[in-house]
């Protein structure tokens, strides 16, 4: 049984706050904006999610042979994930604010830049091959899903990329 989705609670005593994270001074009509716009995407997201639990349901009594493509769980951890930043921005700066990821490297680690370098360097070289497959998998888009998983894996493979240049960047920055 699915369980339920957390629901944004914001509480506008809490928005009137004047600092941001990190005592940066954010103006509490953004924090509002931000906050409305979060809780009006997580609303929408929410509904949306029943939705895709029956097409889980008929992909599984019709469709067997498909992947596991729609991952459930990655859109409720989207909707967490949603709903914890507009309550963190709602709260930014309460002793009890919900735990928020603080982007925080204590020093450069040099080893720890260049792992991080290597593995994006890989997943470079890894999405230009996976342009290469695409294409070689033509003549079978029409009758396989093997363009789709490799259309998925692509999607991943920027994803990685995205977090990986995000790190190098905070990290060269320390």
């Amino acid at each position: 049984m699915p369980q339920p989705c957390p629901k944004v609670r914001v509480s506008s005593r809490r928005l009137k706050m004047r600092s941001g994270a990190y005592g940066r001074p954010v103006p509490v009509s953004v924090r509002n904006e931000i906050v409305s716009f979060l809780a009006q995407h997580g609303a929408d997201e929410g509904k949306i999610l029943a939705t895709y639990e029956t097409l889980r349901d008929v992909k599984q009594r019709r469709l067997s042979e498909v992947p596991d493509c729609l991952d459930l769980e990655d859109e409720r951890r989207h909707h967490r994930l949603l709903a914890e930043m507009a309550n963190a921005i709602a709260w930014v700066v309460s002793r009890n604010a919900p735990r928020r990821p603080h982007l925080e490297f204590a020093e450069t680690n040099t080893s720890l830049l260049a792992m991080t370098k290597r593995l994006r360097e890989f997943e470079e070289d890894d999405a230009r091959n996976l342009v290469q497959l695409r294409k070689r998998l033509k003549p079978f888009a029409d009758t396989t899903i093997w363009t789709l998983i490799v259309e998925l894996y692509q999607l991943d493979t920027k994803k990685h990329i995205t977090i990986l240049r995000f790190l190098e960047r905070h990290q060269a920055a320390r």
